[in-house]
């Protein structure tokens, strides 16, 4: 049975060409980096071609702004963690939101566990964080905040265009934690202005096992991992060369080809919502509807009266991989700090099935797709007791309380 994968949410396969140019790095071309020797030469300069190929993609000033880590989640602990520790003297008071990935909430919960003091700011219903609002809990002891570029559960994109210059204006660290960021829209950090951002390359067609941080020149950071000089004292330990190298290639092809990957996600997640519409009675979708605001490569939609692992799992059994749940999490019914920051009833998110794609994804994929996920949900309706009561009115509907003010 040929397998039609639909969870670029949690991870996307390697480009072949990302693949090309790591494979050198795995066989004949193995010497450490910081060795004296001349073949050393070669994984340094690779390393560096790198980091100018991710500097360019993101807009940054200069390579040296780009470190390297062995993930995306590294990476948010380095900068969480790094510049809390860094800029301890000027303060221990840290913002973040009801939406942070639970690296970030974690690294925020370590903190508070040792003496630093932390606020979640809250969102709307869409998942949308007020820019005013989280300006305005700048306290003078605040010396980081921290805030998603996306959400995925609820593929709303934040509008943090202005905070960081506000930040940098008052003199406060601004950490924009972008793992979750596909390549599905324009990332210019000259614009966005953080001091500190993650990026996650296996999202967009790179390997996993490796990280991006990008430090602004002049920007407090304490490392976590000590050992040797590596990543200019960041982060010591033996670089994962052949990995650097696949996420500078992941980064370069995205600069590249960002629009056209753009314009093909739309027209997929366009087509997909219209045709579950369609062929699906009541169904609705978490977060704001297709268009502005929200990534253009996957749709959370609910399907009343439905389990959402048991749909999962039966779609699944038919050739269709999704998820439910933390996307890049296993073994989540449902996400409860999403749940809490918008207020939605958990029960939308209990019936709800995440469907994502990716630049290599067929059309032919998203067609026989909405097919096998058609056919999945009338069958187990057809055995569930809760989609009875809601046809008959006895169990009321709550899809009205999704995309309202969107």
């Amino acid at each position: 049975m040929s397998r039609i994968f639909l969870d670029a949410q949690s991870t996307t396969p390697l480009h072949p060409e990302v693949l090309d140019a790591m494979r050198p790095f795995f066989s004949e071309q193995g010497s450490l980096p910081s060795a004296a020797y001349h073949s050393a030469k070669t994984s340094r300069k690779a390393i560096e071609i790198a980091r100018e190929q991710v500097a360019e993609c993101i807009g940054a000033d200069s390579p040296e702004e780009i470190l390297f880590t062995s993930s995306g989640t590294e990476s948010n602990n380095l900068a969480v963690k790094g510049a809390a520790l860094a800029l301890k003297r000027f303060g221990n008071h840290l913002l973040g939101t009801t939406v942070d990935h639970p690296s970030v909430r974690l690294s925020m919960g370590f903190l508070e566990s040792i003496g630093f003091e932390w606020q979640a700011v809250g969102v709307d219903s869409m998942g949308r964080l007020d820019g005013s609002e989280f300006l305005s809990r700048i306290q003078e002891k605040t010396m980081l905040a921290c805030a998603p570029l996306c959400v995925p559960e609820l593929g709303v994109t934040q509008s943090l265009c202005g905070l960081g210059k506000e930040f940098q204006a008052a003199g406060k660290a601004f950490f924009v934690d972008g793992t979750s960021w596909g390549g599905q829209s324009k990332l210019d950090v000259s614009s966005l202005k953080p001091a500190l951002m993650s990026l996650s390359p296996h999202r967009f067609h790179g390997p996993k096992g490796v990280g991006v941080l990008y430090r602004r020149k002049g920007t407090m950071l304490e490392p976590l991992i000590h050992g040797g000089n590596q990543e200019s004292g960041w982060r010591g330990g033996a670089e994962h060369v052949a990995g650097i190298v696949g996420a500078g290639k992941a980064f370069e092809l995205l600069k590249q080809e960002g629009s056209e990957r753009n314009r093909q996600s739309t027209r997929f997640q366009e087509w997909m919502w219209e045709q579950i519409q369609q062929r699906i009675p009541s169904v609705g979708l978490l977060g704001l509807l297709p268009g502005d605001g929200r990534i253009c490569n996957q749709l959370n939609i609910v399907f009343e009266g439905v389990e959402g692992e048991g749909l999962m799992l039966m779609c699944n059994v038919r050739g269709l991989e999704c998820h439910t749940g933390v996307s890049c999490v296993s073994k989540h019914v449902a996400n409860d700090r999403i749940i809490e920051a918008t207020g939605l009833p958990r029960e939308c998110f209990a019936s709800s099935l995440l469907l994502s794609w990716h630049a290599l994804t067929k059309e032919s994929d998203v067609q026989n797709g909405v097919e096998i996920l058609a056919g999945c949900v009338e069958r187990m309706r057809s055995m569930s007791p809760s989609w009875a009561g809601i046809r008959s009115g006895k169990i009321p509907s709550k899809l009205h309380l999704l995309n309202k003010g969107s």
